[in-house]
Parts: C-alpha cells; structure tokens; sequence
C-alpha cells in the first residue's frame, strides 16, 4: 500500500517548536538518548492535555523528590505544583498480596491549571503543545498497553512480546501518529496492560528480554510514557480513561498521572474478587465538555468501571451513577454537535447478540441527544464501525482499539479469534447480530494494528485508518448529519 502523501502543516501558531521537540522525541525513541542529569527536579516528561471547564493542563514528571519545574506561560512563569509525590521503596510484595494497591512510584507528577486563553508555553528549552483555535487534524488511539495478565497457576491471557517491534508496535504508532502533524490527539483508554508475571517457567523469557512488568511507576514509564514521547510532543492530548486504568489495576498511575481530578489514592481493591473496582468506588470522573473551535463539542465520560457484561437488573447502581456522571451528555445544548469520548462501546461485537441490555445500553434508551452523531470507543482491540438505521435515533458508534495492545485476532476466547487464518474474522459488513435489539444497516470490522487520522474537510470530517509504518489501510468519510460513517475495505492482509 503507498504511503501517506505529504501532510499540510496545521494551523496553530506554535507549531514549529512542537515540530522540533516531536523530532527529537522520535530521534530519542529509535536509538536512544543520554538520560538527562541525574539529581533532583530533572523533568523526565511534560505534556499538555484539555480538561474540564476549557482549561488547559500543564503535566510534567520529576524524578524522585524533586521540586516541579516552572512553565513560561505567554511570557511570564506559572510554577507547576505537586499532583502527586514520590512513594518509598518497599521490601518485595508475597502472594497474594495486591500489587495493584500503593505500587512503587519513585517521581513526582507535577501540573498547572491554565485558562483556555492561554497561547504559549514552554518548560525549560522545550516548546508545549497548545490547543488550536480551530483543529482540523485528529488523531485517535486506543488500548496502546502491551498485554501481560500471567497467574503464578492455571490459565494465562495469551503473552505480548514487548520486546517485539512487530509483536506490540505502539511505539511505531506513536511515531506515526506524531508525523502527521495532528492539532489534537484523542486517547480512547488502556494506557497501562503490563500488569503482573508471576508464573516463573513463563515469565522467565520475558525478564531474560529485560521486559519491564508492573503497576508502578517502571511498568508506566515503559508502557506508556517513554513509547508515547514522540506523540506526547506533537499535540495537546484528550484523556479516556480504561478499565485499566481502574483501581484494581492501573489506577494509582491513571490518578497521578493522566486523571481530570485532583490526586486521590485508590483504595486496595482486587480484580476479580468482591473487592474489585465499581463505578461507585472507582474515583469515577463527572463527564465533562470540551468544545472545538465553533464547529463540535466533545462529550468525555469515564465508564471504565461499568459492568457492560451485566444486565440492567443487577448493576442498577451502575445506571445510577451513568445518569448523574453523564449529564454533560444528557444537558449538552441542543443544536451543535456532540461526539461521545468513552472507552467501553455502547454496542460491541464482543457483547453476547442475546444479552438483554446492561445499563449504559438503558440509559441510551430512554433518549440520546438528537445531536449525538458518534461514539468513539476502544476496548475491542480492533477497527470497527457499526451504522444503524436513521429510524432508530442511534449515533454511528466507531471504535479504535488495535494501537497496540494485543489484537482480537489473536486471542483465542474473542469471537474475533483468527487463528492461522489471518484476516479470516474480518467483516465487510455486520453479521447481522442485534446489538441491543436492532441489527447494524453497516460497518467493517478490521484485525490490524492502526490509528485512526481525523482530518476536517469543508463539508465535514475525513478519516485515514494508518498502519505503524504509516501506510494508509481504509480510508473514511464521516456524515456527521446521517450519523453515518462510511470506511473502505482494504484488500485482505
């Protein structure tokens, strides 16, 4: 497939210094870079991402204990504050302890609120991304994690080579992602998938590769953090949050590092036991409304704790919670349009055709707003588009899951298993299934590894599905009006 074409610079005013810092990020992350001066306050990352209220966060990361650096902010100097602090070393955990609950996080998070006027900003000798007033180039990732879940007994998740450029090609992606220049970055959720090893005959191969594996600050550095340098630079970031990044997971990095709220612990909650992460004790984020230029507003929600496996009638709470967190959804101003930002899809391929409806799927019921056109999802680690009919009041839902983590083709418990038959379980068209009582009119379904480009067109928003190289594999066109959108089947891989 040819190779995308030379990319129109954006519009934002501050481009050439990001330009410059996302080179030397991509430099770094293809043969390596000095490791800056040891001692304390060395800035180990800074990066900018759109929050609540149209502010615009400043994020850094300090080795150890050091003090936060100071941002020139249109000239004058906004200390940055202490987010989160450095924990002490502990002597090693024993099994069954939860190594999910206070990891090791030897650096502070740092941050500073500005308000949206804000135009430049700078820590140190590099330039920070900030918002453009009028975005026309989107990037969309999502579940980026390279996928380790391996029990010191019994059945495993299939292992990720981390180590394999091919085998976990987020950092590829990331580089990708960064040339083509975006205004904006969108991140569906999934940051953090190297969560334990504790099975020594299986695990042994990893640590020999030198694979980093764990919920604190090692495991966060080397699955998101370093690999995302080059995009990190490019743009300022919209955050989802993922089911893990919930507290019995990832959660204590996704609170110091990436949350829309102030720093909170996570309380010791473990995954699959009766203490595993809820809406209600998840330190689940309000939805909140960030509004692009005079064109769009996007609608960010954190379901990552939602029980989508479960019925309406036993997770009650759970819609509950999804009607007072989802009220910048429900009471966004009639007549503009809206995009919905969650991690876990409204319909999915991976929910039963037969399942009665959980309870985001009830509350969808009983009314979406008309000016809803689309749902961007991750969660299911592929592409996937599914259009219903314009009789059904249903938003287009897309979801963009295959940056990274492990793909769907190759776990043998998804529906969308291949096996030894690559590209065998992809979808020209939807199956027919109901998703939650109604069959997709269309939609593709795609097993490769890819981000999504956004790229605004006099007459509404065109899509490039891109590949770790940066070879175009669809090409899309969004009907915001029809809630449609439309995606080319590439040849078979």
């Amino acid at each position: 497939m040819p190779k995308l074409p030379n990319l129109p610079r954006p519009l934002a005013a501050n481009r050439a210094g990001c330009r410059s810092a996302t080179l030397l990020a991509t430099l770094c992350l293809l043969v390596g870079c000095a490791a800056r001066p040891a001692g304390e306050g060395a800035t180990l990352h800074r990066w900018t991402q759109l929050g609540p209220d149209g502010h615009i966060s400043l994020r850094s990361i300090v080795d150890g204990t050091g003090d936060c650096p100071t941002a020139i902010v249109d000239g004058a100097g906004v200390p940055l504050q202490v987010r989160a602090g450095a924990t002490a070393s502990e002597a090693p955990r024993q099994l069954p302890d939860n190594p999910a609950f206070r990891p090791e996080f030897a650096v502070t998070a740092c941050e500073a609120t500005l308000p949206a006027a804000a135009r430049q900003a700078s820590i140190g000798n590099d330039a920070l991304p900030m918002p453009a007033a009028d975005p026309r180039r989107i990037v969309i990732v999502g579940d980026t994690g390279c996928r380790i879940q391996v029990p010191a007994r019994g059945t495993a998740d299939p292992i990720q080579n981390c180590a394999s450029a091919s085998d976990w090609p987020w950092p590829r992606l990331a580089a990708a992602a960064a040339a083509t220049r975006p205004d904006l970055v969108i991140h569906l959720g999934d940051y953090h998938y190297r969560e334990y090893c504790d099975d020594p005959a299986r695990c042994a191969p990893l640590r020999a590769q030198g694979v980093v594996i764990g919920y604190g600050w090692a495991g966060w550095q080397a699955d998101f953090l370093a690999p995302s340098q080059p995009l990190l630079a490019a743009a300022p970031w919209i955050v989802v949050r993922g089911n893990h990044e919930n507290c019995d997971r990832g959660g204590e990095g996704w609170m110091r590092f990436l949350s829309p709220l102030p720093y909170q612990q996570c309380t010791n909650q473990a995954y699959r036991t009766a203490s595993q992460s809820v809406l209600g004790d998840n330190l689940t984020a309000d939805a909140y409304r960030i509004e692009l230029g005079e064109r769009l507003t996007l609608v960010v929600a954190d379901n990552a704790a939602f029980a989508d496996y479960l019925p309406l009638a036993p997770a009650a709470d759970d819609l509950a919670i999804l009607q007072r967190t989802l009220r910048a959804l429900t009471t966004a101003p009639a007549g503009r349009p809206l995009w919905l930002l969650i991690h876990k899809p409204l319909w999915y391929d991976l929910l039963p055709a037969a399942a009665p409806p959980n309870a985001l799927q009830s509350l969808a019921r009983s009314g979406l707003p008309a000016s809803l056109q689309f749902v961007f999802s991750g969660h299911e680690h592929a592409f996937a588009t599914l259009n219903f009919a314009g009789s059904t009041g249903r938003p287009a839902q897309v979801i963009v899951g295959a940056s990274g983590t492990q793909l769907e083709a190759f776990d043998p418990q998804s529906p969308l298993y291949e096996g030894a038959a690559p590209g065998s379980r992809e979808q020209t068209e939807p199956d027919g299934r109901l998703h939650d009582g109604i069959a997709a009119s269309s939609g593709i379904v795609l097993n490769r590894y890819s981000f999504l480009l956004l790229e605004h067109a006099n007459d509404g928003w065109e899509g490039t599905l891109i590949d770790a190289d940066g070879r175009t594999i669809s090409r899309c066109r969004l009907d915001g009006a029809g809630r449609q959108v439309d995606c080319s089947f590439p040849a078979r891989p």
